[in-house]
């Protein structure tokens, strides 16, 4: 039987795998130890190590296959192009149901003077050493609990969702009466009491209650811009894309603006937006948050301002009664993120008392579309020595622009979060959950996200990421009568 292998889904016609290849699988290793004066050895136990293996394969090069007679150079760089990733892989024979995560080490040799067939190996590195069903598998829980079958041969990591249909303090999972995770807090002898209550959540799908802003540009040297042209909604539906840009010079864009239901004097607020930079060009987006008498209060928002490079930077500024700018937060993007095509870039500004805490965090749309693994995380803290900045918060603007006579690099609004936030008494628990939130928990990537936003912090200390053993296991979710819950896993095999 001829078999080809397939790299994250992908083929190559003429490449397939020489006969007599020996899969490996089992890897395991034990640990022993010598004893003076003792025959033998002492048994230390075993462990499952990364391993690294030669796959022998075969291009065929002749007249009746894809693409006919191949040169040397054209088989080279084709398959440089199918081997080349600095990343883990999918790496899957066609032939079977399951994949390895795989890297790839060099170098490809091929015979100068191609005979018929050409053969050569690729040198497969699995710092992962088990093997993933290609099919994966999902349970809903049914009176907060959910049976969870694993058919591999070795354990197996969840992913685990939660829609909240009651606010809650915290939410667990937990295995056979053997392991949990937990985020939150439930101890019962604390009183429990919302004490972040939103003020105004939307996710951009309409501009119901907004208002266009024509003629009052935004005096923000950093985020701000001339205003007058148009929203439309996009993304699929999900953002504010500016379009009909205004003639005039500089930083040029649309905005909408709109008052929220009651003044904040302490707040969180976290703005949401998608940037498009698989291409280069220069382009900002921004929440603007203004007090009672309509002056601007705090800016934050992303912005590259580099027409030719991909190098982008969240800034956070605030404004006193004079509208004299202080920036006080400017992140500029891990290298990490200049190769990403599409990126969604959450902001959150925090204002307690004097305090304001700035934290911002970021996920490859392309790679992660579901977010659950956030990125390029970071956190930071000022504090208004002089009390200049305490004006309360109740309105709030979208603003996004292009530089006029370059490239824009495409970024729109997703979703404005304002939430009030109100003295809580020392021992106190907190509604970190509200109703209609996503709980999100990768036990492989050790991850918690809630509303996407990382919570790690919020892990109970006690608990811990855990995987399901293969075979059946019953997950309990607490509280009761709180989540729709539904787990994720793959089967796993040694």
């Amino acid at each position: 039987m001829i078999d080809t292998i397939k790299v994250n889904n992908k083929t190559i016609p003429w490449l397939y795998v020489e006969r007599g290849f020996e899969i490996p699988s089992f890897n395991y290793v034990l640990k022993t130890e010598n004893v003076d004066g003792r025959s033998g050895s002492i048994y230390k136990g075993r462990r499952l190590e990364s391993y690294s293996f030669d796959i022998p394969l075969v291009v065929r090069n002749d007249y009746l296959s894809h693409n006919g007679i191949k040169t040397h150079d054209d088989v080279l760089n084709e398959l440089v192009k199918f081997f080349n990733y600095e990343e883990q892989v999918k790496l899957q024979f066609k032939s079977k149901d399951w994949y390895w995560n795989a890297y790839f080490e060099g170098p490809i040799k091929l015979h100068k003077e191609f005979t018929i067939p050409v053969k050569f190996t690729i040198k497969v590195v699995l710092t992962d050493p088990y093997k993933y069903s290609v099919t994966g598998n999902k349970n809903t829980a049914i009176s907060d609990q959910v049976s969870v079958v694993n058919s591999g041969t070795a354990d197996t990591p969840l992913i685990v969702e939660a829609r909240a249909i009651k606010s809650s303090s915290y939410f667990m999972i937990t295995k056979n009466d053997e392991d949990y995770f937990m985020v939150g807090d439930d101890e019962v002898t604390k009183e429990v009491k919302d004490y972040m209550p939103p003020v105004y959540h939307s996710e951009f799908r309409d501009f119901k209650g907004w208002t266009k802003m024509i003629t009052e540009d935004i005096p923000s040297n950093d985020l701000g811009g001339k205003v007058g042209g148009d929203f439309v909604i996009s993304n699929l539906g999900e953002g504010y894309k500016a379009t009909n840009f205004p003639d005039a010079k500089g930083w040029v864009g649309a905005g909408t603006k709109r008052g929220l239901p009651k003044a904040m004097t302490d707040f969180q607020i976290t703005y949401k937006c998608i940037v498009e930079q698989k291409g280069k060009g220069a382009g900002r987006t921004a929440q603007h948050i203004y007090d009672s008498d309509g002056k601007l209060l705090a800016s934050i928002g992303y912005e590259n301002k580099y027409h030719d490079r991909k190098i982008g930077h969240i800034v956070v500024t605030l404004y006193n009664q004079k509208g004299d700018p202080k920036k006080i937060y400017d992140y500029q993007n891990k290298p990490i993120m200049y190769n990403l095509d599409r990126i969604v870039v959450y902001m959150r500004l925090r204002r307690v008392g004097n305090k304001f805490s700035i934290k911002t965090w970021k996920f490859d749309h392309i790679k992660d579309p579901d977010r659950r693994k956030p990125i390029d995380m970071d956190e930071k803290e000022w504090i208004d020595g002089g009390k200049f900045y305490q004006r309360p918060a109740s309105i709030i603007a979208i603003y996004s622009a292009k530089y006029k006579g370059y490239k824009w690099m495409e970024m729109n609004g997703l979703g404005s979060f304002n939430t009030e936030i109100l003295p809580k008494p020392k021992g106190a628990r907190d509604v970190i959950i509200q109703k209609g939130d996503l709980v999100k928990i990768d036990m492989q990537a050790k991850s918690v996200v809630i509303n996407e936003e990382p919570m790690l912090s919020e892990k109970s200390f006690g608990s811990n990421y855990f995987n399901v053993d293969s075979g059946y296991s019953e997950l309990i979710i607490q509280p009761e009568n709180v989540f729709d819950t539904t787990v994720k896993w793959q089967d796993r095999y040694l």
